[in-house]
């Protein structure tokens, strides 16, 4: 989080970690609305999407255009903006009201929150925190499913 100016908002940012938080503590890269696309899954992947929440509040986290199973949590440590995730440490399955599909999940404070998806429809989507204040102050990042398409930013 940062602040958008003197007495402006907060932002709230999404971006992603920089290295795998198993092999030590890992850097973070904050990104903007408009910085490039970093989440290209192709058509009809799989893929578990990890949502490493380094903020004291929790956030609930919304996925355009995908059903989702929610995999699992799992405690982190963040020091100075890095994160560090003890490989033992013990998994939380997801809670009852969690079962089946989803588009949205809880992540909670110092946690990984994980998710399962298939990406069965090509084009340009978001992800964002669904709190109208964060998703208003740059917690919000574009998706891609396939190539780029004609029209599309990168």
């Amino acid at each position: 989080m940062h602040s958008l100016g003197e007495g402006g908002p907060t932002a709230a940012l999404l971006g992603s970690v920089d290295a795998d938080p198993a092999d030590g503590p890992a850097g973070t890269t904050h990104l903007m609305w408009m910085d490039p696309v970093t989440e290209n899954p192709s058509l009809g992947d799989t893929e578990v999407w990890e949502v490493y929440n380094l903020t004291a509040d929790a956030h609930p986290v919304h996925i355009h255009e995908v059903a989702f199973e929610v995999v699992d949590r799992q405690p982190i440590t963040v020091v100075d903006g890095f994160v560090d995730l003890d490989p033992d440490s013990p998994r939380t399955p997801p809670l009852p009201g969690e079962t089946g599909r989803k588009d949205t999940v809880i992540a909670y404070p110092e946690q990984v929150t994980r998710v399962r998806a298939t990406f069965g429809m090509a084009g340009q989507y978001v992800w964002h925190c669904h709190i109208v204040e964060h998703e208003d102050n740059e917690m919000m990042r574009p998706f891609r499913v396939g190539p780029l398409q004609p029209g599309q930013p990168e």
